[in-house]
């Protein structure tokens, strides 16, 4: 795991051409344990319910039609809301989105909070409030100890470091990757009820 350099990348993009990404993001990364997990899949488990409608959309679409914008990656599916559209900073909805399921989640929004989650098979086992890792709390926070240590490494640094380093930790775990060019075409979404 080389936090570290996948860090400084994340904080060249939210200094540089991604700096709009710095007031408001969620980016949530399900990987499945067993079997296959498809878009399909991750929309049901989003909306709730098997009807959930899956329509490309780009992210000012995504946003008019109250939905979240999703993309299979490396055996991964993600999960991008740069709205607050869903409710995935919500430890709750996360736990329920994990059944059979890796979860790993990172979101800020300038005005409220900052926070990463891992979860399994619907336990948290990590919830960092404030990506400050001196507030961790959750059922197995010996599972993330590599990850705390790297936030905790951050914590001092000049702006970005702590963001960047969250971003790193859930590439690092997923194999996902956020790259800024992703952001300019039109993706798979599922409209959420609210």
């Amino acid at each position: 795991m080389n936090i570290q350099a996948t860090a400084q990348r994340y904080a060249e993009i939210l200094l540089g051409d991604g700096s709009w990404l710095t007031e408001e993001l969620a980016w949530t990364v399900l990987r499945a344990r067993v079997g296959p997990l498809t878009l399909s899949d991750v929309a049901q488990r989003l909306a709730g319910h098997s009807r959930a409608v899956i329509v490309e959309r780009d992210f000012e679409e995504a946003y008019a039609a109250n939905a979240v914008v999703l993309d299979e990656t490396d055996g991964a599916v993600m999960i991008v809301d740069l709205h607050r559209t869903s409710n995935t900073p919500d430890p709750d909805f996360i736990a329920r989105l994990s059944r059979d399921v890796d979860v790993w989640h990172v979101s800020w929004h300038t005005a409220l909070s900052r926070r990463m989650i891992h979860a399994l098979d619907g336990r948290i086992l990590a919830a960092v409030p404030h990506l400050d890792p001196a507030e961790a709390v959750g059922e197995d926070l010996d599972s993330v100890q590599a990850e705390l240590a790297a936030l905790s490494a951050a914590q001092h640094d000049a702006w970005p470091a702590v963001e960047a380093t969250a971003l790193a930790i859930v590439e690092e775990r997923t194999g996902a990757r956020l790259r800024l060019d992703w952001f300019d075409h039109a993706h798979t979404s599922v409209a959420l009820d609210q």
